[in-house]
C-alpha cells in the first residue's frame, strides 16, 4: 500500500461518491503526482483480500493501476480486456481468489469475448440448443442462473460485467476447483 495514502482501500471505496462508483478510483489526494479525480491504488500480486477493491452491478470498466499485466502466452492483453482488470480483481476478492491469478482470468476473457461484455456466441452447440453463451466470460443462461450471486439470477443480469464475472468464477470453482485458475495462468485457456 502506498505510504501517501492514509486510508485503507476499503475506506477509499466508501468515500467514493455514488456517481463515480468504480474500482480503481478514490478521492483525490492533494499531490502533484495525482490527477484531481483519481488516485492510483497500488495493487500487488500478493495483496491481502482485505485490500482488494470493491464493486457492484454499477461498476464499469476503468484504467488498470496495479501490477504489470502480461498475457500468459507472453503477449499483451487487448485494451478492451485490461479495462476490466479492476472489476475482475474485485470479484476475485469476493471469491477469495489470489490476485496472482488475474492474468489467467483476463486471458480467458480475451479468448471468450475479447473484452466485449455484450458478446453473444451464436455458432456453437449451446447456441444450436437455444442457449447461447453471453458476456465477458461467455456463460450460458442455465449455468448463469445456477451460479449467479444471490439476488441476481434474472437473465437481465447475464451480460452485466460484474454479475457475469461473479457467476463464471463461481462456476469455475465449483466445477473444476481453484486449480483451474493456475491452469489459466499457465496459458491453458480453453472453453470451460
Amino acid at each position: 500500500m502506498s505510504k501517501r495514502l492514509s486510508l485503507g482501500v476499503a475506506a477509499l471505496a466508501l468515500a467514493v461518491p455514488a456517481t463515480t462508483v468504480g474500482v480503481g478510483t478514490a478521492p483525490a489526494v492533494a499531490d502533484e503526482r495525482t490527477t484531481p479525480t483519481t488516485v492510483a491504488v497500488p495493487y500487488s500480486k500478493n495483496m491481502p483480500f482485505s485490500a482488494y477493491p470493491t464493486a457492484d452491478i454499477r461498476t464499469r470498466e476503468s484504467a488498470w493501476r496495479g501490477f504489470p499485466l502480461r498475457h500468459p502466452s507472453g503477449g499483451r492483453f487487448y485494451p478492451t480486456v485490461t479495462r476490466w482488470a479492476n472489476l475482475v480483481l474485485a470479484v476475485m476478492g469476493e471469491h477469495r481468489i489470489p490476485a496472482k491469478y488475474l492474468p489467467g482470468i483476463l486471458a480467458q476473457i480475451q479468448q471468450e469475448s475479447s473484452g466485449n461484455p455484450y458478446a453473444v456466441n451464436m455458432w456453437d452447440s449451446n447456441a444450436a440448443r437455444g442457449t447461447p453463451s453471453k458476456g465477458l466470460l461467455q456463460v450460458i443462461l442455465p449455468t448463469y442462473r445456477a451460479y449467479a450471486k444471490p439476488g441476481f439470477r434474472s437473465s437481465h443480469y447475464q451480460t452485466v460485467p460484474y454479475t457475469n464475472i461473479w457467476a463464471a468464477l463461481n462456476y469455475a470453482i465449483d466445477r473444476y476447483g481453484r486449480g483451474k485458475f493456475a491452469s489459466w495462468n499457465r496459458g491453458h485457456n480453453q472453453g470451460y
